[in-house]
């Protein structure tokens, strides 16, 4: 349907909404201008709210909508006046933030560094809610785990597999994965085939889970893959093996099948591009031959201009981890990107440049422009955390891609979590910051509503 639309004049007060047609799957968004769009009003706030449904019966009960309504442009802390912001219960990186079908952000995990330097793993877990802008502490997780995948399921239900724990044995990698049900306050544990953190995990449009790559014990990359189904509730092997770490996994072509990008086999950087379907009861490798320009690991790899493009962006060119690196002499933090274009002849193609980092988080707004922020860049004395945020906006009819530069985060950081809010609004929670001098474990809750294209 098209949308229908009211303007009130803020001397008018509240006003009653203009009747909106029964039905399933309605929004309601709300707008602050200067002035009115047709006279050259500029949008200064936005907000949006959850679905809902409008009955068809005139007897039955309206129902009651909530919206969060926040300037555009601006980081904003959730919060009231009295309350002030909202903070984590334990600050935490290299945790999960996953958006739930309600519209709430589950936050899981992570670890955090003490004064002395020391990182102790997290098994607590919180609910933070965009509307009413508060966070609340769910049952912890049973067993620590950082540096995990969260991948929402089917029926709103989150699988959250392997990751690692400190203990005093040294890193170990967990060798199990939970189905947490929120609605219900209910997990169960499902046993992996293989223990891995640091992996990549996808699922396709049937609801089955692809987990690929990875860390395991004494610190090897990992090459079993294997699969998770949630109609059955079981673990099942995946034959072609996929030795990577860094890389980047993401459904495509409607759920129909996972793309495997870049990453590095623990000696040499991988440049193909793989592609898995569910086939026979299993994922099977059903594409490859697409290479990327320029190989790298620990990049971030998001869709882009719709969801039929991915943009593979940052990153660097050694085949170890971003953070281990003691000497960036020789090592280079890129400032590229490229466009993987999934089909039966995928292929390659340079995308837009970038400021050098690696470690970024990358979200695909719902409008099809691409928000980068934090990660790591490199220093004469090593890698230090970001505080960079760029706003990448596709060309038209294949024109070329604009990059704005956007107002830096207010704490440079790396190991957190950018997640887009239903109302198109960027989540960011958490992480390590790393002055090249001290690490310090961040709590704070930043929200960023960028200026609609409209």
């Amino acid at each position: 349907m098209e949308p229908v639309e009211r303007y009130v004049p803020v001397d008018r007060g509240t006003a009653e909404l203009p009747a909106v047609p029964s039905g399933p799957g309605r929004v309601l968004e709300v707008r602050g201008y200067t002035d009115l769009p047709r006279a050259g009003g500029r949008v200064v706030s936005v907000g949006r709210s959850h679905s809902f449904e409008v009955p068809e019966s005139a007897d039955a009960s309206r129902p009651t909508v909530r919206v969060a309504v926040r300037r555009v442009d601006e980081y904003v802390r959730p919060g009231g006046a009295k309350a002030g912001c909202v903070a984590l219960a334990d600050p935490r990186a290299g945790h999960t933030a996953t958006l739930l079908e309600d519209g709430r952000v589950l936050v899981v995990g992570g670890f955090q560094v003490d004064a002395l330097e020391d990182d102790a793993t997290l098994a607590s877990a919180e609910l933070f809610d965009p509307v009413t802008g508060t966070l609340e502490q769910v049952p912890a997780l049973g067993s620590p785990r950082a540096f995990h995948t969260a991948t929402r399921l089917p029926g709103g239900k989150v699988l959250l597999a392997g990751g690692e724990v400190k203990s005093v044995e040294g890193t170990l990698p967990v060798g199990n994965a939970r189905v947490l049900d929120v609605a219900q306050g209910s997990s169960t544990e499902v046993a992996l085939k293989a223990a891995r953190s640091h992996h990549g995990a996808a699922v396709d449009a049937g609801g089955r889970v692809l987990l690929v790559g990875g860390v395991g014990a004494g610190g090897a990359v990992v090459s079993e893959a294997e699969g998770y189904d949630t109609s059955s509730g079981q673990v099942f092997s995946v034959s072609t093996p996929v030795p990577r770490v860094g890389m980047g996994v993401m459904p495509v072509q409607n759920g129909q099948r996972i793309a495997v990008v870049g990453g590095s086999d623990g000696t040499e950087l991988r440049p193909e591009v793989l592609f898995f379907s569910y086939e026979g009861g299993s994922f099977v490798l059903v594409g490859e031959g697409a290479r990327l320009r320029e190989p790298r690991r620990d990049a971030s790899l998001v869709s882009f201009d719709g969801p039929e493009r991915l943009l593979y962006v940052g990153g660097h060119d050694s085949p170890v981890a971003s953070g281990s690196l003691e000497d960036v002499l020789g090592v280079r933090f890129l400032p590229t990107s490229e466009v993987v274009s999934p089909g039966s002849a995928s292929q390659v193609t340079a995308g837009p440049q970038v400021f050098a980092r690696s470690d970024l988080c990358a979200v695909a707004l719902p409008d099809g422009r691409v928000m980068t922020l934090g990660g790591l860049q490199s220093t004469a004395s090593g890698p230090v955390s970001d505080s960079h945020v760029e706003l990448l906006v596709p060309g038209k009819d294949g024109g070329p891609t604009a990059l704005l530069g956007l107002m830096p985060l207010a704490q440079a950081r790396h190991q957190h979590s950018c997640t887009v809010l239903e109302d198109g609004s960027v989540l960011v929670v958490g992480g390590l910051e790393d002055n090249g001098a001290r690490r310090t474990t961040l709590g704070d809750v930043v929200i960023y509503t960028p200026v609609p294209l409209d």
